[in-house]
C-alpha cells in the first residue's frame, strides 16, 4: 500500500459498499427492501461520489491535466465496466427468464447494466468539460461551483414537468442521475483543494452533523419522501442535496475516527468489483439459500447470515481478481 494513502476515505467507502449489499440482499432474499432505502443507500451513492471528487485531481486545478484523467477513466471505470457487465450479462439471461442475453448486451451499450458507474463517468466527463472552461477565466472556483449546480437545478425543474417515465425514455448512460451528482463531485475537489477534511475531526462538528442527519432522516421518513436517483424518484431535490451532503460528511467524520479494519479497508479499496458484483452474488446467495430449504421466514436474523454469506462470496472473488490482475 502506498503510505500516502488515506485509508479513512478506504473505511469510507467500505462502509458504504457494506450498505449497498446490505440493501441488495434484503431485496433479493426477502423480495423488499426493510432497511428504508432514504435511510442509507442515497447516503452511500453520494458519499462515494463526494470521495470520487475528493481523489479527482492530485494537483492544483490550474495544472489539471485532461488527457491524463481520460486515460485513468478508461483504465480505471469504462473498461472495468465493459468487461464486468459483459461476463455476467451471460448468467443474468440464463437465470432470468424474462430477460435476453441481447437484452442483458443492450443495457451493457445504453450504460444501464451497472447504472452507478455509468452515471459517474459521465459525472466526471461533464466536470472535466467545466474545468476546460473555466479555469482561464476570472474566478474560476465560483464559475466551477456555479457550473456544477446549475445542471443539478436544471434537473430538478425538468422532473417537476416531465414524467419519470419519460425521463427515463431519454437516459443514455444516466446522464440525468450524473447532472444530480455533479455537485457532490464539485465538493468534493473542493473539500481537499481548501484542506478542510480536518475540520471533521471537531467533537462539535461531529455531534452538530448527527443532529443534522437525524433531524433530516425524521422529516425523509415521516413524511415518506423518497430520494431515489435511479430511475429518478425524489420528492424534494433540496432534501437531497441536504441529506446527502450532511450524510457524506458524518459518515467521512466518524470512519476518522475508527482504527484500521483492514478487511474493511480492503472492500473499500476494491469497492468497484465489489459493485460490480453486488446484485448478482446477492441474487446467488438468495437462491441458494431458498433451494437448501431456508427461504426468509421473516426473522432479520436470516438476512443477516444471508449477508454475511454475500460478503464472503464477494470478497473471495474480489481476493482472485485482484491476485489475477498481479
Amino acid at each position: 500500500m502506498n503510505s500516502t494513502r488515506d485509508t479513512t476515505l478506504d473505511t469510507a467507502r467500505g462502509c458504504c459498499m457494506l450498505s449497498i449489499l446490505l440493501f441488495h440482499t434484503e431485496v433479493y432474499y426477502t423480495g423488499e427492501e426493510i432497511i428504508p432505502y432514504v435511510c442509507h443507500v442515497c447516503n452511500s451513492l453520494l458519499t462515494f461520489t463526494f470521495i470520487s471528487g475528493y481523489l479527482f485531481n492530485k494537483t492544483s486545478i490550474k495544472d489539471f491535466s485532461t488527457r491524463h484523467k481520460f486515460r485513468s477513466m478508461i483504465k480505471g471505470m469504462l473498461l472495468p465496466y465493459l468487461f464486468f457487465t459483459i461476463v455476467l450479462a451471460i448468467p443474468k439471461a440464463m437465470v432470468k427468464d424474462d430477460v435476453t442475453l441481447s437484452d442483458e448486451l443492450l443495457r451493457v451499450v445504453n450504460g444501464h447494466a451497472s447504472w452507478y458507474v455509468a452515471a459517474l463517468m459521465v459525472t466526471e466527463v461533464l466536470f472535466i468539460l467545466l474545468i476546460r472552461l473555466t479555469r482561464q477565466l476570472p474566478h474560476p472556483t465560483l464559475l466551477l461551483v456555479t457550473g456544477s449546480i446549475v445542471p443539478f437545478l436544471a434537473m430538478a425543474t425538468a422532473c417537476q414537468f416531465i414524467s419519470n417515465e419519460q425521463l427515463q425514455a431519454i437516459n443514455p448512460w444516466c446522464w440525468q442521475s450524473a447532472m444530480l451528482m455533479l455537485p457532490f463531485l464539485c465538493i468534493g475537489l473542493l473539500w481537499k483543494q481548501w484542506d478542510m477534511m480536518k475540520y471533521l475531526d471537531r467533537p462539535t462538528t461531529i455531534v452538530a452533523l448527527f443532529i443534522v442527519v437525524a433531524v433530516l432522516k425524521y422529516i425523509v421518513v415521516t413524511h415518506q419522501f423518497t430520494l431515489t436517483l435511479e430511475p429518478i424518484h425524489v420528492s424534494s431535490f433540496m432534501l437531497l442535496f441536504a441529506d446527502g451532503l450532511a450524510g457524506a460528511m458524518l459518515i467521512l467524520a466518524l470512519c476518522r475516527r475508527l482504527p484500521n479494519i483492514t478487511p474493511l479497508q480492503f472492500v473499500g479499496r476494491h469497492s468497484l468489483i465489489y459493485y460490480f458484483f453486488c446484485g448478482a452474488v446477492p441474487m446467488a446467495v438468495a437462491m441458494a439459500l431458498n433451494k437448501c430449504g431456508m427461504p426468509y421466514q421473516g426473522q432479520y436474523l436470516q438476512v443477516l447470515l444471508a449477508f454475511l454469506l454475500v460478503c464472503i462470496a464477494t470478497t473471495a472473488i474480489a481476493w482472485a481478481m485482484v491476485k489475477i490482475r498481479k
